[in-house]
């Protein structure tokens, strides 16, 4: 029996509804359900009316502190310790780590897309850019506790979708940025600031040059953070500014003739996991 509803993140006409709209097409309706916190119940409540097969539900991939290395294939999402599917998590961190993918702009934009070389250096001096700082927002990910959130970005909100960026990115801005959240955050919990800090520095080494996420940062950093560290080059490659080149490449991927799940691994495997679930 297939999935006949899917539920993921974003509201009406964000990206993550649109691309999978695209790549759902003919298969499942998608429906956005807002923010992440509460999707779980979400899920458990249109089951209750539709049916427990019937309905799932599909989250970012998160800054997860046991990150993998990728298979090409969603991860399952569960609950209740691993005893209830409740659907899948994107195996990137993002919906933003997909739009920014060499070969899905190539597909979307054709023509128009980047020269392919200078391009993968861009991409590659963003990831350089934002390594340090990417270890701090893992490490504020990891030491959320249960049912209290706690930010994991912090510098002044940007774009149309107000994403934190921070104007440095150096390792002492960075410890100054997680000291400052979690002191700010006392008034809700107490989480001990040498705790994160400790966990600052032992994900600094899967985001600097050699690690894990850094060698597939497309995966394991946030596409939120590389479109922000891409925006000079942007701009001298007539992209105007990072929500032009998103929407760019979202409008070429709702247009497209192709059938985009041929476009990525995952993408083909979680049409057919929604297809045959």
């Amino acid at each position: 029996m297939s999935v006949n509803l899917l539920l993921c993140e974003g509201g009406s006409g964000s990206p993550d509804v649109r691309l999978l709209g695209k790549l759902l097409g003919g298969v499942c309706m998608v429906k956005p359900m807002g923010g992440k916190y509460g999707m779980g119940n979400r899920v458990k409540a249109h089951r209750d009316v539709l049916g427990s097969n019937a309905v799932s539900g599909l989250l970012d991939g998160d800054f997860l502190p046991d990150w993998q290395e990728p298979q090409g294939i969603s991860p399952v999402w569960t609950a209740d310790g691993g005893k209830t599917s409740l659907g899948w998590r994107w195996e990137r961190k993002e919906i933003e780590n997909y739009l920014l993918d060499p070969i899905v702009v190539a597909r979307a934009l054709g023509e128009q897309s980047p020269d392919p070389v200078c391009y993968r250096r861009a991409l590659e001096s963003a990831r350089d850019t934002i390594a340090v700082y990417q270890a701090a927002r893992i490490a504020l990910s990891a030491s959320r506790l249960r049912f209290e959130e706690l930010p994991s970005s912090f510098g002044p909100a940007r774009g149309k979708d107000a994403h934190c960026f921070p104007e440095q990115l150096d390792e002492v801005s960075c410890r100054c940025g997680i000291a400052e959240i979690v002191a700010n955050h006392h008034q809700m919990a107490s989480i001990p600031e040498e705790d994160v800090l400790n966990a600052f520095q032992i994900h600094l080494l899967e985001c600097r040059p050699g690690g894990n996420r850094y060698k597939n940062y497309l995966f394991g950093f946030s596409g939120k953070d590389l479109f922000f560290a891409l925006e000079g080059w942007f701009k001298e490659s007539g992209f105007a500014h990072p929500n032009f080149f998103r929407e760019k490449v979202l409008k070429g991927i709702e247009n497209t003739t192709d059938d985009i799940a041929d476009w990525l691994p995952e993408w083909k495997a979680l049409q057919q996991l929604v297809s045959q679930t």
